[in-house]
C-alpha cells in the first residue's frame, strides 16, 4: 500500500459488522486474543510482523493479518524508528455466520496470511477515507467495510487447504471450559488467578490449559487478558472516566491501567476514548474523496 503521511490520526467506526480502528503502534502488542475475527491491514511507518501459531506474518502491501476468533497473536516491530500505523478490523461472530448463511460458504481464514491484490488494496483505501471523514453515513462505510471483509476472507482461502479451526463459544464446547469463560466475564471486575477460576469448575490446572489449548487454540492466560481487554474498551466507549475504569477493573492504578491496555490494543485508553467520540477531520490517505452526490 501506498505509504501514509504518518501523523496522529485515529478514527473508529462502529457498524453491523463490528468496529474498525485506525491505530499508530509505537510498541510491540503482547500475545492476545479476541472472541471476535480480526483482520488488520499495514497502513505505513515502520515494519511490523505477528505470531499466530507457530506461523509468522510480515505485514507488507501484499499482506494482511487475518486471525480468527481466540486465536493468540501478537504484534512485533522491526524496525525502531517511527511508528507502525493500521486499520483493524474486529468483525462480530453473529455477523460473519449470517454472512455465512448468506453465501453458503464457512467464513473463517484457513490462514492467518492474507494476500492483498489491487481491488482489496483500493477497497482498503476506500474504507480508510470514509471513515475519517466526517460527513460519511453510517450506511455508506457499512458497506464499504462488508465488500472489504469478504474480498480479504476470499482470498486468504484462495489456494489455502487448510481445516476450519475450531472456535467460538457454543454447544460445542466442553461444559466446564463454557462455565469458566461465564465466571470471566462475571467476574471481570475482580482480582483473580487462573488456578482459582479452573478450581471453580472443577478442573486441574493442567486440564484446564489443556481444554484452552483444544478448543480454543490459546491459553488461559490469554483469553483472560481479552475478556478484560473487552470490557476495558466497552466502558471506555461508553464514556466511563478513566481512572473509574481502572480502578473498578481493578487495576492500582491508572498508569497500569493504560499500559496493560496499550499492550494490547496498541493505543492508549484516552486515545481509544476520544476516537469513540467523534472521527479525525485529518485525511492520512492523501487521495481525494469519491464524490457521495449519486
Amino acid at each position: 500500500m501506498k505509504r501514509a503521511q504518518m501523523q496522529e490520526a485515529y478514527a473508529l467506526h462502529e457498524g453491523a459488522f463490528g468496529t474498525a480502528i485506525v491505530l499508530e503502534a509505537s510498541a510491540n502488542l503482547v500475545a492476545h486474543a479476541h472472541s471476535e475475527t480480526q483482520l488488520a491491514l499495514w497502513l505505513g511507518g515502520a515494519r511490523a510482523c505477528a505470531h499466530v501459531g507457530t506461523e509468522v506474518v510480515g505485514y507488507s502491501e501484499s499482506v494482511a493479518l487475518g486471525v480468527n476468533a481466540f486465536e493468540a497473536h501478537d504484534m512485533v516491530r522491526l524496525e525502531d524508528n517511527g511508528s507502525s500505523l493500521f486499520i483493524v478490523f474486529m468483525i462480530k461472530k453473529d455477523w460473519l455466520d449470517e454472512l455465512g448463511l448468506a453465501k453458503d460458504r464457512s467464513f473463517r481464514f484457513p490462514s492467518p496470511r492474507v494476500p492483498i491484490g489491487d481491488a482489496l488494496r483500493r477497497s482498503c483505501w476506500r474504507v480508510l477515507d470514509l471513515m475519517i471523514s466526517t460527513g460519511a453515513a453510517r450506511e455508506h462505510i457499512d458497506k464499504e467495510v462488508e465488500r472489504l471483509l469478504e474480498a480479504a476472507i476470499a482470498a486468504s482461502a484462495t489456494g489455502g487447504d487448510a481445516a476450519p479451526i475450531a472456535g467460538g463459544i457454543g454447544v460445542t464446547l466442553d461444559h466446564r471450559l463454557r462455565a469458566a469463560i461465564a465466571h470471566m466475564r462475571a467476574h471481570v471486575s475482580e482480582k483473580t488467578t487462573i488456578d482459582e477460576i479452573a478450581a471453580k469448575v472443577g478442573l486441574s490446572r493442567a486440564h484446564f490449559f489443556a481444554l484452552f489449548r483444544d478448543q480454543l487454540h490459546t491459553t488461559p492466560q490469554v483469553f483472560w487478558s481479552g475478556v478484560r481487554v473487552e470490557e476495558a474498551m466497552r466502558r471506555v466507549s461508553d464514556g466511563g472516566k478513566l481512572t473509574d475504569v481502572a480502578l473498578d477493573l481493578g487495576f492500582s492504578a491508572p498508569g497500569n491501567f493504560s499500559r496493560f491496555f496499550k499492550e494490547h490494543t496498541g493505543i492508549s485508553p484516552s486515545i481509544f476514548k476520544r476516537a469513540t467520540r467523534a472521527p479525525s477531520p485529518v485525511t492520512v490517505t492523501g487521495i481525494p474523496r469519491e464524490s457521495r452526490s449519486s
